[in-house]
């Protein structure tokens, strides 16, 4: 039996996937996150991060599941170009806090789109879950969903695994959860911790729904976390603000590193 569970991050950048030219090192794909637990596929959100999802050994499983954090464009803007909703050899269940298809069918229509949901040839289902829900999947996967300060309203996940645990919180105002009890359980011990940083500390916008590496940071210690994953970064940043983030954050918990797009992580 294969009990690895290894990060895959296909898109670490936040709200579009623009690059000036300063952006060589980590890369502007919008987010899209792929965890591989044993036999089983998992995929957090489609931003343009999951175009590269097919060029993956991942990808040949015939059994997918895709929990998005929210509906945004950045996390959803790639649905249509992951090949494997295409193909009538896959299974694929898809889980979002909100009339999941209902929402990717406005996305996924005209004007917006030249093909709507019914051109997926994949056997999907689709699954409306919330705060406080957990999900068994196979090979003793359990994903549990936390709700998430953010305009509009977004999950955090936490997937557990084999002893091990890996915490998926992209766009987050931590600021407004500093008495939530129920981010802190979500969270609490995890063996890698990925969180929203999109913004530089001097520069964070209050209920814009985003966080700094400093915040980040001081979350992790709280938390008892083991490994903190700084993403979801400002558009406009360049390499050498996202390095610049990395120090900062270590300042503060040491173990912490600037996700890149591509990058493989063990947990």
């Amino acid at each position: 039996m294969n009990n690895s569970f290894e990060i895959i991050l296909l898109g670490t950048n936040g709200s579009c996937a623009f690059n000036s030219g300063s952006r060589q090192k980590y890369g502007t794909n919008t987010p899209c996150v792929v965890v591989r637990a044993g036999d089983e596929t998992l995929i957090f959100d489609a931003g343009t991060g999951i175009c590269e999802f097919r060029n993956l050994p991942e990808s040949k499983s015939n059994r997918l599941s895709l929990f998005f954090s929210h509906f945004h464009m950045d996390h959803v803007c790639g649905l249509l170009f992951c090949s494997e909703f295409f193909d009538a050899a896959k299974t694929v269940d898809i889980y979002g806090n909100d009339d999941v298809q209902r929402i990717l069918n406005g996305i996924l229509s005209p004007p917006l789109s030249p093909v709507d949901l019914s051109c997926f040839k994949a056997a999907t289902t689709y699954h409306t879950i919330g705060h406080g829900v957990s999900t068994r999947l196979f090979g003793g996967i359990t994903v549990h969903a936390c709700t998430l300060s953010h305009p509009g309203g977004t999950l955090g996940y936490r997937v557990e695994y084999g002893g091990k645990v890996f915490c998926y919180c992209s766009d987050v105002e931590l600021k407004n959860h500093q008495n939530d009890a129920g981010l802190q359980a979500l969270t609490h011990g995890a063996d890698l911790l990925l969180m929203d940083s999109a913004f530089m500390d001097e520069k964070a916008i209050p209920g814009w729904g985003h966080s700094s590496p400093t915040e980040c940071a001081e979350w992790a210690l709280r938390v008892k976390a083991k490994q903190l994953a700084l993403s979801h970064y400002g558009h406009t940043m360049t390499d050498a603000d996202i390095d610049a983030m990395a120090d900062a954050a270590r300042r503060v918990f040491p173990n912490t590193f600037t996700a890149a797009d591509g990058m493989r992580v063990e947990v």
